[in-house]
């Protein structure tokens, strides 16, 4: 008999690789088909909550992101009335869409509300409870609103705590940072370190609106260091 012949009939009698595999998947589904019925239940459950669990995140975002839009344009109109109609959708972001990307926004700008309406100890509450997030520069700006309020409350050896660790960490170069800092130093009778804190801001701001202020803090505070 021919080896042509023989390789045909083996082939015939041991099928290849791919047909084993079909029936005993086959076969294994015939076995389990209980179990793979649910489990192709759960997955698509699964598929289905992830699908909606998204889709209501991204309204609630969306719906958030609004209310936001609408206090922003209302403070950046400056009117008489700014505070009261930027008040109501903030609110509503703090009330109804906890959790959303509009949150930390909507409670920085609440406390400043609470900080220009005098009230500065609500303020402070709101800028330290609010819910910490990934953008270092809101954070940072969280912590200068504490240290303002600490400075108007002559609590000047708590604001250079906090102003002198964002001047350490770097991440944070502005203006207010260095005036409150400054004025801190000379409520406190520390004057070597206010003159050193307005030559810094001299230096590294040079465009600053502050600049000629703090030129003159600087000549006084020589002036009288060597009368």
């Amino acid at each position: 008999m021919s080896k042509g012949k023989i390789s045909v009939r083996r082939e015939l009698r041991e099928p290849d690789a791919f047909v084993k595999t079909t029936y005993s998947v086959v076969d294994y589904v015939k076995k389990h088909r209980k179990l793979i019925s649910i489990a192709a239940v759960v997955l698509v459950t699964l598929g289905v909550t992830a699908i909606g669990s998204f889709w209501y995140i991204s309204d609630r975002d969306k719906s958030a992101r609004q209310f936001l839009n609408q206090a922003i344009l209302s403070i950046d109109q400056q009117s008489d009335t700014a505070t009261d109609n930027a008040g109501a959708p903030l609110k509503t972001i703090l009330a109804s869409y906890s959790g959303t990307v509009a949150e930390p926004v909507a409670s920085y700008l609440s406390a400043n509300q609470k900080y220009r309406a005098g009230e500065l100890a609500e303020a402070a509450r709101i800028y330290q409870t609010s819910k910490k997030v990934k953008d270092g520069h809101l954070n940072d700006l969280e912590r200068l609103g504490v240290a303002s309020i600490n400075f108007q409350q002559k609590k000047y050896s708590e604001a250079i705590t906090i102003l002198e660790k964002l001047q350490t960490e770097q991440s944070f170069i502005n203006e207010d940072l260095y005036v409150l800092l400054g004025l801190s130093y000379e409520k406190s009778k520390q004057p070597e370190k206010a003159v050193a804190t307005y030559e810094n801001m001299i230096q590294l701001l040079q465009n600053s609106f502050f600049k000629p202020w703090a030129e003159e803090r600087l000549l006084a505070l020589k002036n009288s260091a060597t009368s």
